[in-house]
C-alpha cells in the first residue's frame, strides 16, 4: 500500500508540475491503484491534531447530531475549514460532489491560496464572504456543512497542501444511507 509521500515521490520523477490540471489527472488515476482507504489515513499519528485551523484540509471521523433524521450523511468527511464557532465550524466537504467536480473547487480555490508553492504553511484565504465571491460558488455550496465538535468520533488529521491534490481523489467518503452517487446525482 502506498501512502502520500510515496505518491508525490513518484509525481515529482514523472517531470509533471504538482498543483496543475495534468497533475491532478495523474494523481487520480494514481490514487484509483494507491490502497490508501480511511484506516491507512488515520494510522498517521503525526498529522493529529485536537485543534483546527481555517484554510487548512482534515480529515476524521464524524457522527452527527441528527443522523437519524438526515436522508443521508458522511461520517469520514475531508474538508477545508471555512469557519470555527462555538461548539463547531463550517467547512467544505468535498465528498459531497463528483470527483470531477471537486477537481472544479480546488481549481477555485487555487486562487486563493497564501502559498502558491504549497508549503508546509500552505493553506487558503477562507470564510464564507470569500467563498460566496468564487465564480464556483455553486458547485461548492451542496458541501458547506456544519459540524459540532462535540460529534467528532477521532482527533483531526491534517492534510498537508502539497497532498490536497491527492486527497480530492481518496475514495475515502463513508456515507450512510445513501450511495456516492445518488448524492453526487443530488448535487
Amino acid at each position: 500500500m502506498q501512502n502520500f509521500k510515496q505518491l508525490l515521490n513518484r509525481l515529482s520523477s514523472t517531470g509533471i508540475k504538482a498543483n496543475t490540471n495534468k497533475s491532478r489527472e495523474w494523481f487520480r488515476k494514481k490514487v484509483r491503484q494507491s490502497g490508501i482507504n480511511r484506516k491507512s489515513l488515520m494510522m498517521d499519528k503525526d498529522r493529529f491534531s485536537s485543534r483546527i485551523t481555517v484554510g487548512k484540509m482534515y480529515c476524521y471521523y464524524y457522527n452527527p447530531k441528527h443522523s437519524k433524521t438526515l436522508p443521508y450523511y458522511d461520517e469520514f468527511p475531508l474538508i477545508f475549514v471555512v469557519d470555527i464557532n462555538k461548539g463547531g465550524f463550517l467547512g467544505i466537504n468535498l465528498h459531497y460532489v463528483s470527483p470531477r467536480d471537486r477537481l472544479l473547487i480546488m481549481e477555485s480555490l487555487s486562487t486563493i491560496v497564501n502559498d502558491k508553492r504549497y508549503g508546509k504553511n500552505a493553506k487558503l484565504a477562507l470564510s464564507y464572504s470569500v467563498l460566496q465571491k468564487i465564480s464556483k460558488y455553486n458547485i461548492i455550496k451542496p458541501c458547506l456543512k456544519r459540524y459540532l465538535v462535540s460529534h467528532v468520533r477521532s482527533n483531526f488529521m491534517q492534510i498537508d497542501a502539497n497532498e490536497w491534490d491527492i486527497a480530492i481523489f481518496l475514495p475515502v467518503q463513508k456515507f450512510k444511507k445513501s450511495s456516492p452517487s445518488k448524492i453526487w446525482n443530488r448535487n
